[in-house]
């Protein structure tokens, strides 16, 4: 059975930049290149030197305007979508957070925006009901704006059924129909519970709404999906009156050149510290966008997008020699068995790691369908 170091896909605040920098350095790179050690002729070893050219004509970031009324305007172009919102809600572009405030320096996750009436950062225990992670609805309302996959191509009413926010959720109820930038988009409610054991006393069940709205984009594979906690706060009609002035556009596409290419990578697991190869190491980097590369993992199970579904990366195996990072943590006692390959994905535009995982396994030899995958570089 795999056994997964590090996916920093789901609800996580983590960015394992540190993770895949600490693995690259135990592997090993030598301080001048050296040659290749011998590879089978399906290996690609070559470079993007043509997508090294490219011009960067990156997608603006989140846009936020003081409307000098009252009132901002939010506005991704990346996603296709703008909002106004009050001038003094707080806006943050990025999903990896706590308490309000990004960890570790993440960047801004892709077409996001997540607008609060109140300081996260300044929430005290007191705002939160009982042993819950749950806001009173006194506190105010959040709103969170994201795009997710629509591979099905499902109708927001469909697509209701597979939305899922957050681990307390409990259900999803029937909803409605609305209109929302001119077209026909979809209205629910999902009910949240949570049940907390303290160590006296009895059973602590805490439970709270979120108000959902699905709204398709002009691209049929994404959907919009818009979310506000708690339903139960009375800022919920200003809420519904926000949503219901959305405004959708065509969106921007990035264009970015390959920065990272896949001769450093292989060379980081090839050699070790002195310079010499690794007897029986092998490691192929194959180019592809990134819902390809998450696809490839984990069969693309998450529908949220936190990075550009089309930003390129390459996804990298390594099996085979001496000297594989094993796993850390695991239960008590828990002794991890040799690492007998690794699987991770390594960003080609940026060095931005947010969203990316690393799969360690202690059996097999090789990525199971890693072989047939595509390659975008040739």
């Amino acid at each position: 059975m795999r056994r997964i170091l590090l996916i920093a896909i789901g609800i996580s605040s983590l960015s394992c930049g540190a993770t895949i920098s600490e693995l690259e350095s135990q592997a090993g790179a030598p301080s001048s290149p050296s040659p290749t050690p011998s590879v089978g002729a399906s290996t690609a070893t070559s470079n993007c030197d043509v997508l090294s050219r490219v011009s960067p004509a990156p997608a603006p970031p989140l846009e936020i305007v003081d409307l000098g009324n009252g009132a901002k305007r939010i506005t991704s172009a990346e996603a296709g979508y703008t909002i106004a919102a009050p001038a003094s809600w707080l806006v943050s572009s990025s999903f990896f957070v706590s308490s309000g405030v990004p960890v570790l320096n993440s960047g801004p996750s892709f077409g996001q925006a997540h607008l609060t009436s109140y300081d996260a950062s300044a929430i005290e225990p007191a705002s939160r009901i009982g042993s819950s992670r749950m806001l009173s609805p006194s506190v105010g309302i959040r709103l969170d704006i994201e795009l997710w996959r629509n591979p099905k191509l499902e109708t927001p009413e469909d697509y209701a059924k597979n939305v899922t926010i957050g681990p307390e959720q409990s259900a999803v109820l029937p909803g409605h129909a609305v209109t929302i930038a001119g077209q026909r988009a979809y209205q629910t409610t999902i009910q949240d519970e949570l049940r907390v054991q303290p160590p006296t006393g009895p059973l602590e069940v805490t439970r709270q709404t979120r108000l959902l709205w699905l709204v398709p984009v002009l691209r049929q594979d994404r959907m919009l999906v818009l979310y506000a906690t708690p339903g139960e706060s009375a800022l919920r009609a200003q809420v519904e009156s926000m949503v219901a002035k959305l405004q959708i556009s065509q969106p921007v596409v990035s264009q970015l050149p390959v920065i990272n290419q896949r001769d450093a990578i292989m060379r980081q697991w090839l050699y070790d510290k002195s310079g010499a190869p690794i007897p029986g190491r092998r490691v192929e980097a194959k180019l592809m966008t990134y819902t390809e590369s998450v696809t490839a993992m984990n069969g693309g199970g998450l529908l949220r997008m936190d990075r550009d579904p089309d930003e390129l990366f390459w996804l990298v195996a390594v099996g085979g020699g001496p000297g594989l990072p094993e796993p850390r943590g695991g239960p008590l006692g828990y002794s991890p068995r040799p690492t007998t390959w690794i699987e991770y994905q390594a960003p080609a535009t940026t060095g931005r790691y947010e969203g990316t995982g690393t799969t360690i396994a202690p059996t097999g030899t090789w990525p199971p369908g890693f072989d047939a995958l595509i390659d975008r570089c040739h």
